[in-house]
């Protein structure tokens, strides 16, 4: 496929996404119907972008290292430590 044909299919889909979220009221793929972010074909066009740029191509493989190395605030921990800073004494709750 060239390079022009793959940017008219994905117009083409994103015209299809439109209609599609239009006439239902949901998404047409399954694991978009729950959030919010971008469309698929915002993302068509974000990895046609990447093709040219190669700022661009960082920032996903950025993205995705950020995604995977993911850290909750409270995820592994036991407890709350209480610090009492006047004395300079540190109580850890025991696992």
């Amino acid at each position: 496929m060239t390079l022009p044909g793959l940017a008219l299919l994905i117009i083409a889909v994103a015209f299809a996404e439109v209609g599609y979220r239009k006439m239902t009221g949901r998404a047409a793929l399954p694991w978009m119907r729950e959030s919010a972010g971008p469309s698929a074909a915002g993302i068509g066009f974000e990895q046609f972008d990447a093709l040219f740029d190669a700022g661009k191509r960082h920032e996903f493989e950025e993205r995705q290292t950020v995604l995977m190395h993911r850290e909750n605030p409270g995820d592994g921990t036991a407890g709350a430590a209480e610090i009492d800073l006047s004395t300079g004494r540190a109580r850890l709750p025991r696992a």
